[in-house]
């Protein structure tokens, strides 16, 4: 063989080992395919799911947040309360005073002539309004069953057993807070007689003056 075959048998073995394999490319993977998202029943399934979870954490978000604002708002309201009874309790004694003072133009018949029990009257029913607007109010008590959280009681007598029957001093409260208990006289479960019925009226007209 001449030595220009040689060259050209040579250069051939060469570029068909240089030559790429064209099965070999078609099987290798695309970089791309690995990136492309799934789609079909699977991916919607997936999507409805994590919008579900959102819409849920989203619900319990407004939740906690309206609980929150409605336990301020009690906590703030209880509060005033609070304030509000602790600065009455003090100016309670006034308004007893007043209605002890009533009381007694009221068995003396003489003194209603004169133009200052309207002065303290006008007075008394200021005050009382006063409380009033600032949302304190007057303890119910007569033929309410006695509850020791608002009541204290002072005596027993004939009457029904467990009732309030008279009330020697006004109570008062401001929302749930009980300012001051109602001194109040309790039935014992005995019948009733009308010499006990008059003695309790006088005990609460002794304690309290007409409003």
């Amino acid at each position: 063989m001449s030595a220009n075959a040689e060259h050209e048998a040579g250069a051939w073995d060469a570029g068909s080992e240089a030559a790429p394999d064209a099965d070999d490319s078609a099987d290798a993977p695309s970089p791309m395919a690995s990136t492309t998202p799934p789609d079909g029943p699977v991916a919607d399934a997936d999507l409805r799911a994590e919008l579900e979870e959102v819409r849920e954490r989203w619900t319990r978000a407004v939740a906690d947040y309206q609980n929150l604002r409605r336990r301020s708002a009690e906590e703030r309201a209880e509060l005033r309360m609070q304030l509000l009874a602790g600065l009455v309790s003090g100016y309670l004694g006034v308004l007893d005073d007043l209605d002890r003072a009533l009381g007694s133009v009221d068995q003396h018949e003489e003194l209603k002539e004169h133009s200052w029990v309207d002065g303290v009257r006008l007075v008394r029913q200021n005050f009382a309004a006063l409380l009033t607007g600032s949302g304190v109010t007057e303890i119910a008590a007569v033929g309410e069953a006695f509850d020791p959280l608002r009541h204290e009681a002072i005596a027993y007598q004939p009457g029904p057993e467990g009732r309030v029957m008279a009330v020697v001093q006004r109570g008062f409260e401001a929302g749930s807070q009980v300012v001051r208990p109602a001194r109040v006289v309790i039935g014992n479960g005995e019948p009733a007689s009308n010499g006990h019925a008059d003695d309790a009226g006088g005990a609460a007209a002794e304690g309290a003056a007409p409003a």
